[in-house]
């Protein structure tokens, strides 16, 4: 990916990952019946977890030049533990994981990334598919005007 897409996708992912962390918050809050309201000090620091979070998506920025499947994979899985790493490692510095929680906050986590994974395979998948329609487009009108 090129430096321009990574940044844009940053900045989308920290939006999202920041608006659905305060409505996690607020729905396990509910659901488990606590009593004690969210510190705005504990709300201020939704936007530093969101942020570090998306930090480690700038290991996908590369050249031009082909990767092999190895080379993504490694790239992928390096990914997962550095974002994983980072954001349990705010959660449980700021002391927000507990072990009334834990499955919770593990889950959120899990569904969260394998969610804009594939929202990212099925984005490229779409966008190659309109590049592939347009060459073969391209090359239709440019064989139509041969003649045989």
């Amino acid at each position: 990916m090129k430096l321009k897409y990574v940044l844009k996708f940053m900045f989308f992912l920290f939006c999202v990952n920041t608006t659905v962390l305060v409505l996690f918050t607020g729905t396990i809050n509910l659901l488990l019946y606590y009593d004690t309201v969210v510190p705005v000090r504990n709300i201020l620091r939704f936007p530093l977890v969101g942020f570090a979070s998306v930090l480690p998506t700038l290991i996908f920025v590369r050249d031009k030049t082909k990767e092999t499947k190895t080379v993504t994979i490694i790239r992928t899985a390096l990914h997962f533990i550095l974002t994983s790493g980072i954001v349990f490692g705010f959660v449980v510095h700021y002391g927000w994981l507990d072990t009334a929680n834990a499955i919770f906050v593990i889950a959120f986590f899990l569904s969260g990334y394998i969610s804009v994974h594939i929202y990212q395979g099925l984005r490229d998948r779409k966008l190659a598919k309109q590049l592939n329609e347009r060459i073969n487009a391209f090359h239709n009108a440019e064989n139509a005007t041969h003649r045989d």
